[in-house]
């Protein structure tokens, strides 16, 4: 189990440290979490706390975004491929990234349309934030999050009606996507965990979010991360169910510290 620290406290000390929101499953940070965890790579989670400046983490990182991810006095790390690329380096095994160069292709290519921009997670997000600025009006993801948070994520996540139009038709097609590759494989590159694997189960929490006694939150987030779209919810397979379910039990941590 990591420790939790301020943001001001994490600037000062050695080692791997995380930074994310308190409360908040944010399926990136989650990620990157999991694969610490399947590493044995051990860190300190960090978050704003009430005795720090509101905007400790800009004046750290620049941008007020998580996951952050420092280590020693290296650069900060904010993508999903440099964090990746940062724990496979400090832990090479198990490795979580194929040895061949085409196995390498394809696995960060298929992990782009699930933590990519326009990727799966992105176009949910979408789909969040128009919820949010129909004030909670019931859409997709029933009650939504409150406006203010959609009019704060809506330029980070460039809102806009031509975004919006694709968004829920890529979601379905990534989905089809990952459905065809488990009903080959037992995992999503093939006979072994991956990455993929790992950031499949924690952004499938933007559907369809472990339990209470798993994954605490708040109700308003739960409601905002539960699908209720009839299409979406079709596509989401049972195959792709058990194998959020599968990965969860086998490789991370449970309960979810958020």
């Amino acid at each position: 189990m990591s420790e939790f620290v301020s943001i001001t406290g994490a600037r000062e000390l050695p080692g791997l440290r995380i930074v994310g929101i308190a409360g908040v499953p944010s399926p990136w940070t989650e990620a990157a979490k999991g694969i610490f965890h399947v590493k044995q790579l051990p860190f300190v989670r960090a978050r704003q706390t009430r005795d720090e400046p509101p905007n400790a983490l800009v004046a750290w990182a620049g941008d007020a975004s998580i996951p952050v991810v420092a280590y020693e006095k290296e650069k900060l790390r904010t993508g999903w491929v440099e964090i990746l690329l940062l724990a496979e380096r400090l832990v090479p095994q198990p490795a979580l990234i194929p040895d061949d160069a085409a196995g390498r292709a394809l696995m960060f290519g298929l992990s782009h349309e699930v933590c990519g921009e326009m990727g799966f997670g992105w176009c949910v997000r979408l789909l969040l934030i128009r919820d949010a600025l129909r004030h909670g009006g019931v859409a997709a993801h029933g009650e939504g999050l409150p406006s203010g948070v959609g009019a704060y994520l809506a330029p980070r996540y460039g809102f806009s009606p031509a975004a919006l139009q694709v968004a829920e038709d890529r979601i379905i097609a990534i989905l089809q996507m990952l459905d065809a590759r488990l009903a080959r494989h037992p995992y999503l590159m093939g006979e072994t965990l991956t990455a993929l694997d790992i950031y499949w189960a924690t952004f499938a929490n933007l559907l369809t979010p472990l339990s209470e006694e798993e994954m605490p939150m708040s109700a308003v987030m739960r409601k905002a991360y539960t699908a209720t779209d009839a299409r979406i919810l079709e596509t989401l397979s049972l195959r792709l169910r058990q194998h959020q379910r599968h990965v969860y039990d086998q490789h991370l941590e449970l309960p979810v510290q958020l």
